[in-house]
């Protein structure tokens, strides 16, 4: 840990300058040995990383009887792609397709300008 501290300030960088090399040659986050694996994304495949929404949005949908509704649950998932490898300015609402599902958009961020992190709701 020292010496990639050491190494960082010998060559002068700042973080960012660091995050965009550990993200420009798979050397930690888009590693496809570890964290990271090629998937479909609206036909094409990207190094990426989708991992399940845990936050769980549950709600309630009434089948043939008020007194007993059914709870159902919106899978999805988190979906992050390095920018210069998946275009675009992710809207609210906006549909992608993953591996062959079907998503909507719910919420999308660029992290640093680097890295793109979407929530993704499965459409029915």
């Amino acid at each position: 840990m020292m010496k990639a501290i050491h190494d960082i300030y010998a060559r002068d960088e700042t973080f960012l300058d660091e995050l965009a090399h550990d993200l420009d040659d798979s050397a930690v986050w888009f590693n496809d040995s570890e964290f990271a694996r090629f998937h479909d994304i609206d036909g094409r495949k990207i190094l990426s990383i989708f991992t399940s929404d845990t936050r769980g949005k549950t709600f309630s949908i009434n089948i043939n009887d008020e007194n007993n509704p059914e709870l159902v649950h919106r899978s999805g998932g988190i979906l992050y792609c390095r920018a210069q490898n998946i275009a675009g300015n992710w809207q609210i609402g906006a549909s992608l397709r993953l591996d062959g599902r079907h998503y909507t958009v719910s919420e999308a961020k660029l992290i640093q300008d680097q890295v793109w992190r979407i929530v993704l709701e499965a459409k029915n």
